[in-house]
């Protein structure tokens, strides 16, 4: 185990702030070069053996776990009854890919070409992001025959890598109502999707997920990209490191130059110099915090906490998140769902099983999917009001970037084939957020409704100068109406799935929201969705922005290259620069972006 006196006494050439998603994958590829030495610090600790992030059928276990989730929370959320919204992220080796869902799921070319559109050069799916996304991954495909014969599934290697770190696969159990599911949808007119990773995510689909079959475990960055270069002499982490702040020198003229990182472990105060650079992969919440810590970010904002600007650049700015709401309904009580596995009879029988054949509950995931345009989601007349109302919304015109950033949402909102919410399939009943009780002797499923492109935006900055204290995290949920309206067409939408054959044939009894209304005992007013939206609606867990790539001028912190603007040797590799929410889950993404940012910085060496 590497002491920190033995870290810094080290001769490096990169130190990474960060060794989760983002900061893993980069060190690995950068080490790939014997005579490159790279440290990385990682805050949290390298937990090798915890079924809650390991076995896919026990995924979401390990939020709120100190061990692994700094548990943040934001702040009080006006527009969803002042609540304060959890939000987790992934503390230790591996970050939040040991946390999350294990969705690995890639959003349509629009969106990664929107990147470019907001400045960035070649930051496009065909030259950087189908890439570098094939590059990150080994597909592999169900050997199963039940699973591998499942009509709605047709992926290929054309578009999914097949020597990269990040195992993809499809889950080893399908729940009973999988196929029901995705039929209703058809039947509802939403199109089957055998591959969601060609650039077009629209319709129905089977989601594959970021789990080894072979071991039946969880391919995250700590597995993929740390375990198997752990004994390469030139690349050190270091684990129970809080960095506290970035030394930075200005000489006269110049850009600013990262000279070391502060950092405490153990009580102890400790300083590392890396030779060339010096690279932020702390997250979307802590980057900045890190940044502005160290002088870098609104000059009103670190005057404010006492901190001397050198940097006046809009950190914590451009906050994006998804939001999601839990549809809670009971299903056949003979149905197989992850709550069985709360009787213990049923979990020492799966446990079995699970070690065994690799088989059964606990070797499953989320499995359907739903992709919807606005047009499967409103009636002509409702769509053209919003739309309307959309049109003539400024919200978004603080800065350029946000300009920008409108006139691409407004062009895709009407888009058939520009996905604005995704429905999951949960096979259980979710049990964090203010939900109801769930009712013994009941069988539950979830369908998830996520709103995949918000308009609101909010920002995550320092509210103290104490390293040690958890940043102040605003985004905003639901200041933009439109946001609220969305996910009202997303409940309207599921409520018709409940209706729609064959899913209503799995004995489908909506639960939360109800199917009538307390008042009149008819179904649910547009007026009394939205109420039931404030009260339920949570996060899953997409921030996005903080540190965006953009042109200086239009609001950014990163350009094309990734280095913060105005310094010489300092960049920011997470999903803080992705500047705009794509229609996905992140996590593909941000392992594309490590990738790219190795060769980034390779080619700046040579």
């Amino acid at each position: 185990m590497t002491s920190a006196e033995s870290f810094c006494s080290t001769s490096f050439d990169y130190v990474i702030i960060g060794g989760g998603t983002a900061g893993l994958a980069l060190a690995a590829r950068l080490s790939e070069d014997p005579n490159i030495v790279v440290g990385v610090l990682e805050a949290g600790e390298h937990i090798h053996e915890m079924p809650e992030v390991s076995v896919p059928g026990m995924m979401g276990q390990a939020l709120g776990n100190p061990k692994v989730d700094w548990a943040f929370s934001t702040v009080e959320q006006p527009a969803v009854l002042n609540r304060k919204i959890f939000s987790p992220r992934g503390k230790g080796v591996g970050g939040t890919s040991a946390l999350n869902f294990l969705v690995y799921q890639r959003a349509s070319e629009e969106d990664y070409n929107a990147v470019e559109a907001l400045g960035n050069p070649k930051w496009n799916w065909k030259d950087t992001f189908l890439k570098y996304l094939m590059q990150v991954e080994t597909y592999v495909p169900p050997t199963d025959p039940e699973i591998a014969n499942d009509p709605h599934i047709g992926y290929t290697t054309d578009y999914h890598g097949t020597n990269g770190a990040v195992k993809a696969s499809f889950s080893a159990w399908f729940n009973d109502h999988h196929a029901k599911f995705m039929d209703a949808l058809l039947n509802m007119g939403v199109p089957i999707n055998r591959d969601t990773g060609n650039g077009r995510n629209i319709g129905a689909s089977v989601g594959p997920i970021s789990v080894d079959p072979a071991t039946m475990t969880r391919s995250h960055a700590a597995t993929a990209y740390y375990t198997p270069n752990a004994d390469r002499t030139n690349l050190i982490l270091l684990t129970g490191a809080h960095v506290t702040k970035i030394l930075l020198e200005t000489p006269p003229g110049e850009p600013v130059v990262a000279t070391g990182v502060e950092f405490s472990k153990d009580s102890q105060k400790f300083t590392v110099r890396p030779k060339l650079e010096i690279i932020l992969s702390a997250g979307t919440f802590q980057t900045p915090q890190i940044l502005e810590l160290s002088g870098i970010g609104r000059t009103d904002v670190l005057t404010q906490h006492g901190i001397k600007t050198i940097l006046d650049l809009p950190v914590g700015e451009n906050l994006q998140d998804h939001l999601t709401l839990p549809f809670i309904h009971e299903i056949s009580k003979d149905s197989a769902t992850f709550d069985s596995l709360r009787d213990p009879a049923v979990l020492e029988q799966q446990l079995t099983l699970y070690k065994t054949e690799k088989k059964g509950l606990l070797a499953g995931s989320i499995t359907a999917y739903g992709y919807l345009p606005s047009e499967k989601l409103f009636d002509s007349k409702d769509f053209l009001d919003l739309q309307k109302q959309i049109l003539q919304d400024t919200t978004l015109t603080a800065t350029p970037s946000l300009n920008k950033q409108s006139a691409i949402l407004k062009k895709w909102l009407p888009d058939p084939n520009h996905a604005q919410i995704e429905l999951l399939q949960f096979p259980f009943f979710l049990s964090f957020g203010p939900l109801p009780e769930r009712q013994e002797g009941k069988v539950y499923h979830s369908i998830m409704i996520i709103g995949l492109h918000p308009l609101s935006r909010g920002s995550v900055h320092i509210k103290s100068a104490d390293p040690f204290s958890s940043p102040e995290i605003d985004p905003r949920y639901f200041s933009n109406p439109a946001d609220l309206e969305y996910m009202v067409s997303g409940v309207k939408f599921v409520r018709k799935l409940m209706r729609t054959e064959p899913y209503a044939s799995a004995g489908c009894k909506m639960y939360d929201p109800p199917e009538k209304s307390a008042e009149t005992n008819e179904d649910l007013s547009d007026d009394e969705i939205r109420d039931w939206c404030r009260t339920r609606v949570i996060s899953i867990f997409h921030p996005i922005g903080t540190a965006a790539m953009m042109p200086k001028d239009d609001g950014g912190v990163v350009d094309s290259s990734l280095k913060v603007y105005g310094t010489k040797n300092l960049r920011v590799v997470d999903a803080s620069i992705i500047p705009m929410e794509m229609s996905t889950h992140p996590q593909a993404a941000v392992y594309a972006i490590a990738e790219k940012a190795s060769d980034i910085i390779k080619a700046a060496r040579a």
